[in-house]
């Protein structure tokens, strides 16, 4: 049986507390004297809620503003307290403020109280505080006209000593006071990032508003706000908040990655492109940069330069499926077949149970005459998925070169079906139309191809022979 021993225990406890102060001392460092306010009120007095805050800051001082309700349920027994503070550039300017505040002369003696650097009290006026740059002003909200009751002198003193014992001495220093602006907006970054990750999207936004109000210059703010816009789908400001990281810090790849991706979400993929190239110049070896280039080059019709982007990322991760399979399709679009088929059959091998990969390599096998090794590429495709639109989108395509029409038309038709934005689908089923000299069908999949892809249906138009077709 082990022995209790008190001694042990005693000076554990002391270890411990003493670890807990300086955590709390070294965490107040980093508060503005308004949350240092707003800390110490919540930490003393428990019962009392802050009902409202406002801040005014300008080039002279900084206003602000709070307001709080002692929390009882009987309205009777509601009451407030307000404080007025100001912070102004110097000890001798808040001189002047106070002296201008307090109550005028009557020949009788102000009341004092022993807090601050000055401090008067008067009934109209409340208590007067001066401490260092700053004024207070701290009055009792009547609600006491067939409501509530005036708030007692002794609660009132209790709140000027704990916000007086907050307040610096000393006027802060241009170079102090944007020292702590700075530390309160890493506070509303950090508290910001954690709800981003609790996926509390639009609190997170305010975090990082607030921390941009503070420090205008942080990039970490501007990239962090760009990231909670693009989980929100607010893609346009995502794109504004993330050019400002850039802009602010333009030496940092991921910001350049991220504002990319919000470039490639709005359907931009040349800005798209410069971005993620801008992002593999400053990191070569950035593995999701170099697949989402070669899906902006892919997008913008530069087949050939995704093929080369895409094999340096394949290069970089020879194990990852996706950059494979990329890799396999641009090779396909860029009339490569051949080198398509033999990177999309080690993808197969890898990945047996991949549609999307035996798709891509049944239209290789397609493009190469294959086509019995096209088939059965598609009819795998099929099994694995059977309503795999891009597979049945191929099958449509090999039952044309195979000379079955109808079976193209039903394949293409299949696909749309599953995904009636399918623009591909749409594209191939108007030309098949035209083949077979049916006008009404290749005009109605030409105005639905051009409200989903106005490029491709720009293409489908060329290939009918012009607007007269």
């Amino acid at each position: 049986m082990v022995k209790f021993n008190r001694t042990v225990f005693v000076r554990s406890l002391i270890v411990l507390a003493m670890l807990l102060s300086v955590s709390l001392v070294a965490n107040a460092q980093y508060l503005s004297t308004s949350e240092r306010i707003q800390r110490v009120i919540a930490q003393n007095e428990p019962d009392w809620i802050l009902l409202h805050k406002w801040v005014n800051t300008n080039v002279h001082f900084q206003q602000t503003k709070y307001e709080w309700q002692l929390d009882k349920k009987d309205i009777r027994d509601q009451k407030q307290i307000g404080l007025w503070m100001v912070e102004l550039q110097s000890s001798e300017e808040a001189a002047k403020e106070f002296y201008n505040m307090s109550p005028p002369a009557t020949g009788q003696t102000i009341p004092q109280l022993p807090i601050g650097d000055k401090c008067y009290f008067s009934k109209p006026t409340g208590i007067l505080i001066k401490k260092g740059n700053f004024v207070i002003r701290l009055g009792m909200n009547d609600m006491s006209d067939e409501r509530g009751s005036i708030v007692d002198l002794n609660v009132l003193i209790r709140f000027a000593k704990e916000i007086a014992s907050v307040i610096p001495s000393h006027p802060m220093t241009a170079r102090n006071r944007t020292d702590e602006k700075k530390e309160e907006a890493a506070l509303h970054l950090k508290r910001g990032d954690a709800k981003l990750k609790a996926e509390h999207f639009e609190e997170a936004i305010e975090e990082f508003k607030k921390a941009i109000e503070l420090d205008p210059e942080s990039a970490d703010a501007h990239h962090a706000l760009g990231l909670a816009y693009l989980k929100t789908g607010e893609k346009v400001k995502a794109l504004e908040a993330l050019r400002e990281a850039t802009r602010l810090r333009p030496d940092w790849p991921e910001a350049h990655y991220d504002l990319g991706r919000a470039y490639y979400d709005l359907g931009d993929y040349k800005g798209a492109a410069g971005s993620f190239e801008e992002a593999i110049r400053l990191r070569p070896d950035f593995f999701d940069a170099l697949i989402e280039l070669g899906a902006s080059y892919q997008h913008s019709g530069l087949h050939t330069k995704a093929a080369e982007i895409l094999r340096r990322a394949v290069l970089l991760n020879p194990g990852d499926i996706d950059a494979k399979i990329a890799l396999g399709k641009a090779l396909l679009l860029s009339a490569q077949p051949r080198e398509a088929m033999e990177v999309l059959k080690d993808v197969v091998r890898l990945s047996p149970a991949n549609a999307f990969a035996y798709s891509t390599l049944g239209e290789s096998y397609r493009s190469l005459g294959k086509f019995q090794e096209a088939l059965n590429a598609l009819n795998q495709a099929l099994r694995i998925s059977p309503e795999d639109p891009v597979a049945l989108n191929y099958l449509g395509m090999l039952f044309e070169s195979l000379d079955r029409k109808e079976d193209a038309v039903a394949a293409y038709k299949h696909a749309i079906a599953v995904k009636p934005e399918y623009a591909e689908a749409h594209y191939n089923l108007g030309l098949l139309f035209f083949t077979l000299g049916d006008r009404n069908q290749t005009q109605r999949e030409y105005e639905i191809l051009r409200s989903l892809n106005s490029d491709l249906a720009e293409v489908l138009l060329r290939k009918l022979g012009g607007p007269n077709h």
